[in-house]
């Protein structure tokens, strides 16, 4: 029988060269200054270490043992992280869009039993559990859904809240009960249980991600939600025109009700350069900074530790061919989230707004969604 231990996991540190953005003196003293005072909080990320056998990942998810990336964590400077459960899931799923209840609760489970298990991570669920999480030098870990795998079953939200999960998108890329994923040929919006859904979401303090809704169930969502939404790993059109980025008007109407823009890092998803860099994704901010304002703007790389490319190809389905980059140089998983900061630096935002970025806006609008 496979077992855990017949796999070699990736280095959460170091698997590939990763540059640091260059600063002069003066940056370097603020960046310090910057990166220790800083609630620094990812609201989409998957601190899920792959094998470095990627073509075996379906055998080693079904060891049902996994490694979170508590190590790449810390070193990135992460004071939150999202978990962004589901790739557990995948063991009994052709696409990703329908995996089962019953297995991503299985994943948040033995994630959970690993982070109390830790000296220096504790679970965290809102604002003031983050906060002091960092003030006691803690990292937290907030129990996030890619999507809500739940059928046509309203109970489980409430199941799913009670397990700690406190975000959650409402679709992947296809329709679901809930709404269309952005990959629906005819998108529709949201079906009159998806409306009962974000209701139920609302009112026992789950915030709403969109990342991955047709535009239309996108617009609904907006008008009927109660609290602010987030676009948690997402990028512009504009500059980027894909299935994956948003469109200035999605954009702008999350930021009018109060929501919130996080950035994507995923190689080869800004960027068609095989030596692609965090300069691709920093474009993003600062045009995002100007669309919406810099209130509404947030991190979300999406990142994963291990090969990011080959997760695409042998999970998702991509061709090697579309993905020139080998990863991202600069913010290649999460032990390069400081490299957000110093980014920014470089990119002439203040101090003030940088605080915002990287992780004061996210927890003002947890504050103001989560209970």
């Amino acid at each position: 029988m496979t077992s855990i231990r017949d796999f070699l996991m990736s280095p959460e540190i170091g698997r590939v060269p990763s540059s640091k953005v260059p600063l002069n003196a003066q940056e370097e003293t603020r960046f310090e200054g910057l990166a220790e005072e800083s609630v620094m909080i990812d609201v989409h990320q998957h601190p899920f270490v792959l094998p470095e056998a990627m073509d075996r990942f379906i055998d080693f998810l079904r060891t049902n043992r996994y490694h979170w990336g508590f190590e790449a964590v810390k070193h990135g400077g992460w004071s939150t992280v999202t978990t962004s459960n589901v790739f557990g899931a995948l063991q009994n799923a052709t696409e990703m869009s329908f995996v089962e209840y019953d297995d991503v609760t299985l994943e948040v489970g033995m994630m959970l039993a690993d982070v109390a298990a830790q000296p220096d991570v504790v679970r965290v669920g809102n604002a003031d559990e983050i906060m002091a999480a960092k003030q006691s030098g803690n990292i937290g870990f907030l129990p996030t859904l890619e999507h809500l795998p739940i059928g046509n079953r309203l109970e489980r939200v409430d199941q799913l809240h009670a397990m700690g999960v406190r975000l959650s998108g409402i679709t992947y890329n296809r329709k679901n009960y809930i709404g269309d994923g952005m990959y629906e040929r005819n998108p529709g919006g949201l079906s009159e249980f998806g409306i009962e859904v974000i209701h139920r979401m609302n009112d026992i303090g789950m915030a709403i991600d969109l990342s991955h809704a047709s535009t239309p169930t996108v617009m609904d969502t907006i008008e009927f939600s109660k609290t602010p939404v987030v676009f948690s790993h997402n990028a512009s059109y504009t500059l980027r025109p894909n299935k994956r980025t948003r469109k200035d008007e999605e954009l702008k109407a999350c930021a009018d009700k109060g929501g919130l823009v996080c950035i994507t890092a995923v190689p080869n998803a800004l960027s068609d350069d095989p030596e692609q860099d965090i300069e691709c994704v920093l474009d993003h901010y600062d045009y995002m900074v100007t669309l919406v304002g810099v209130d509404h703007v947030g991190v979300g790389t999406d990142t994963v530790i291990g090969d990011h490319m080959m997760f695409q190809h042998y999970m998702l389905g991509r061709d090697l061919n579309e993905m020139p980059a080998p990863y991202l140089n600069g913010l290649e998983s999460p032990a390069d989230g400081t490299n957000i900061i110093r980014g920014l630096i470089r990119r002439g935002h203040s101090d003030e707004d940088i605080k915002k970025i990287v992780g004061g806006n996210a927890l003002d609008f947890f504050r103001r969604v989560l209970s």
